[in-house]
């Protein structure tokens, strides 16, 4: 007996002939009661859920998280990912929620996905998302309405989509493919200690599969007694066999079939990650599942479901996890000596702070720094591509998924900071000014204030050195913008209490050459015309008028240009590391500088 393919998204699935007295729609009605009667066919779910409106090869890909914690570095990678192929396809990106392990969840964790894919650019364009904020606070980068499910694919929070689940579990049991299993939890744990008294593979199946063949009668009798219920999928009959798939990451992949009868249902009718997963991915019509490569153990079993309820399977496409070096000191068991190696492994949520995405904003790294990192984990072509597109945003890198990395990426904050370093570098002052600000308001409050007390002045101090091949490249990370800005700000500059002045020039030095120099200041001089009066004043004071002078004979002058110069930079910036002097100058104005280089008067 055959049912089928409804269209080209479904396929044949052959039904298990029923057994001697067999009544599979009384064990529906009795499992199931009144919703039994009132459950939908697969077919009535295929035109709810039509085919998508899409160009040919467009991908719908998700991602499809549980509110369990923060949110994971893991989870932008694959959202990162999941979202270029789709855009670039013209297809859709959407999000799921899957909150079916109720007991795991946990308060505010929709907020931190839904919140966090926005910082990142990453929002679907469908699934769950706020709604615009009335007030318009998401504008100002804080989060924005209530929240809402967008598209015409939903429910897209699993818990309400339980009875869907419920009718194709309905379908599975009038096709043969699942069955009641009434085992208790000592039921269950006998047949585990069993199992390992025989060292045979521990688990739900062969004859350990207790309810897997059990008649009617015996069903009823349980259901009398109020036992409460699981349902199971069948594995195969025949367990000697193999599937294959070619995976769209790591290529053709060939494991053992499914071999356990594993829960679809739970007791209380909520379904698995496995079931869910078949269910909906096939009915949101998601043409590519690209996720973690944890999960290609479950793969046979993913396959089988989608096989069993007749649904052409997606694709897979299973990433590699970023991971971390650990020093492993191990014991020479015959000198005794101990050996130190490196160990790979997964980064942990528990143990590494680079694990979440917040730690990566406390030390200032731009969310778009994060994404090209990220970036240059999943395709290492894209390193040369930013160096040959320095001009285009990274949308513009053409990600494909046969040329995702296959193996596991090291986690690099010193790569991570030197990416940040280059990105930044490519900002304009405002975006420095306005990201910069953001992450000053929520650690470091006193910088924040002296930013936003003149937004013009902090956007010119911004702006010098930057744009061009050479563009201002000192700030790596947000954390460097108090170094970069402090001398800019009256208050900051007042509590610096040691000058490192140039040992060329003494402090007998100083005060006549910062005299001259404040009597000679016109702001209107170009930065050239500026530079050659210094000279003129260093050469009249015993300073070689070039660097490569001095270093011919610099038994012959006190010091050179440079030391006078940098003289007068620590003056005015309290630091030998800022910016051109001129342009900071500039920015100053000539009532500010003139009273940084009288205060050494």
């Amino acid at each position: 007996m055959q049912r089928q393919a409804l269209n080209e998204t479904t396929l044949p699935v052959t039904v298990r002939e029923p057994g001697p007295g067999e009544d599979r729609d009384e064990l529906v009605r009795l499992l199931f009661g009144d919703a039994a009667a009132s459950a939908k066919r697969p077919e009535e779910y295929e035109a709810l859920y039509p085919r998508r409106a899409l160009p040919k090869g467009a991908m719908v890909t998700r991602y499809a998280p549980s509110p369990t914690g923060f949110m994971h570095i893991g989870g932008i990678f694959v959202s990162l990912i999941n979202k270029r192929l789709s855009a670039q396809s013209e297809g859709v990106f959407f999000l799921r929620l899957e909150d079916t392990d109720v007991k795991r969840a946990i308060p505010g964790a929709l907020d931190t996905i839904v919140d966090s894919l926005a910082r990142f650019d990453l929002s679907p364009q469908e699934g769950v998302l706020r709604a615009p904020s009335a007030a318009g606070g998401e504008a100002a980068g804080q989060p924005g309405g209530a929240f809402v499910q967008q598209g015409s694919y939903g429910p897209y929070v699993q818990t309400e989509r339980v009875a869907i689940y419920r009718d194709y579990a309905i379908d599975l049991i009038r096709c043969g493919f699942a069955y009641p299993c009434f085992c208790t939890v000592e039921e269950l744990d006998a047949i585990r200690q069993e199992q390992m008294a025989l060292t045979v593979k521990p688990g739900y199946h062969g004859r350990w599969a207790k309810w897997r063949d059990a008649p009617l009668d015996r069903v009823k009798e349980a259901l009398a007694a109020g036992t409460p219920f699981v349902l199971r999928l069948r594995a195969p009959d025949d367990v000697s066999g193999r599937v294959e798939w070619k995976d769209g990451v790591k290529g053709v992949i060939s494991m053992p079939v499914n071999d356990l009868d594993t829960i679809l249902l739970k007791s209380d009718g909520i379904p698995t990650y496995h079931f869910a997963h078949a269910v909906d991915d096939h009915l949101m019509r998601t043409t590519h599942v690209i996720r973690g490569d944890e999960w290609i153990s479950s793969m046979p079993l993913h396959l089988q479901l989608f096989r069993a309820l007749g649904f052409k399977p997606v694709e897979y496409a299973h990433v590699p996890p970023i991971q971390k070096l650990d020093r492993v000191e191990e014991a020479d068991p015959e000198t005794g000596e101990t050996k130190v190696s490196d160990a790979r492994r997964k980064l942990s949520k528990r143990k590494d702070p680079e694990a979440n995405i917040d730690y990566y904003r406390e030390i200032g790294v731009p969310e778009a720094a994060t994404i090209e990192y990220l970036l240059n984990i999943a395709n290492s072509a894209f390193e040369d591509w930013r160096k040959a597109n320095l001009d285009k945003p990274y949308t513009a890198f053409p990600l494909k998924l046969n040329k995702l990395a296959p193996g596991g990426a090291l986690s690099d904050l010193v790569k991570l900071k030197s990416v940040s370093q280059q990105v930044v570098s490519r900002m304009s002052a405002e975006d420095v000014y306005a990201q910069g600000l953001a992450w000053a308001r929520a650690y470091d409050k006193e910088l924040a204030a002296l930013m936003e007390r003149d937004p013009e002045y902090t956007k010119r101090a911004l702006g010098i050195e930057r744009g061009g091949k050479k563009s201002n490249k000192r700030i790596v990370t947000w954390q460097d913008l108090r170094d970069q800005l402090f001398f800019f700000y009256d208050e900051l500059y007042a509590r610096v209490d040691a000058f490192d002045f140039p040992e060329n020039v003494p402090e007998a030095e100083r005060e006549p050459l910062l005299r001259q120099m404040l009597e000679v200041f016109d702001p209107a001089d170009s930065k050239e015309a500026w530079f050659e009066k210094i000279r003129q004043i260093a050469v009249a004071s015993g300073y070689a008028g070039e660097v490569k002078q001095y270093k011919a004979s610099p038994d012959a002058f006190k010091g050179h240009v440079g030391d006078v110069s940098m003289a007068l930079r620590v003056a005015i910036c309290g630091t030998r590391n800022s910016p051109d002097l001129a342009e900071v100058m500039a920015v100053m104005g000539e009532p500010r500088v003139r009273a940084r280089i009288a205060r050494f008067l």
